[in-house]
């Protein structure tokens, strides 16, 4: 009887140990993995497991960024960087000449004019690369806690990127300045 209830109590411990391993190597909840991992750090899986982790998200699923969107006036745009010029030439940098662009292009009236300046806010603890398409394509790389902006032809574009594991990606009608706050989750 005592060896029938330790095969018992072997067989049902094997197979809670074989369903974890399972189930760590098929969940794509890094949490699910993460606890594998630190109950069983001598498992011929682990090393695999852990190859797997950068590539997985919390709830096992990547959640959605939302973003807050206000119109921009004179105001809010904020110095981020400063303008300079090339060392060979004495020229002014491209930076600087982006400056100068969205600068004119934020006081000029003209209700007609042809580009509009999107400034990005990101309050999240994760540097953003932002990639911006439609019309034309543009790239914008806004650090964690900041901000950035970029003038863009007016238009329909698409905007993506990844907010700490966060997915954002939305289509937007660029008709006029905007400010875009990105939150992660």
């Amino acid at each position: 009887m005592k060896k029938i209830l330790l095969l018992l109590l072997f067989t049902m411990g094997f197979s809670a140990f074989s369903q974890s391993v399972f189930e760590a190597k098929t969940s794509t909840d890094r949490a699910v993995v993460e606890k594998f991992i630190r109950n069983n750090p001598s498992h011929p899986a682990v090393a695999e497991l852990k190859k797997r982790l950068p590539s997985l998200s919390y709830g096992g699923s990547s959640p959605v960024a939302k973003p807050t969107i206000t119109q921009m006036t004179e105001k809010k745009i904020e110095k981020t960087s400063t303008v300079g010029t090339t060392a060979a030439k004495g020229e002014p940098s491209e930076q600087a000449k982006n400056t100068a662009a969205v600068l004119t292009n934020l006081f000029n009236n003209d209700p007609n004019k042809k580009e509009a300046i999107i400034q990005f806010v990101n309050k999240s603890k994760c540097i953003l690369v932002i990639k911006i398409s439609g019309k034309k394509f543009y790239n914008l790389s806004v650090p964690a806690n900041g901000q950035n902006y970029i003038l863009v032809e007016k238009g329909n574009y698409n905007v993506s990127t990844s907010i700490c594991d966060a997915i954002y990606n939305q289509n937007k009608a660029f008709t006029k300045d905007l400010i875009i706050t990105l939150n992660a989750g």
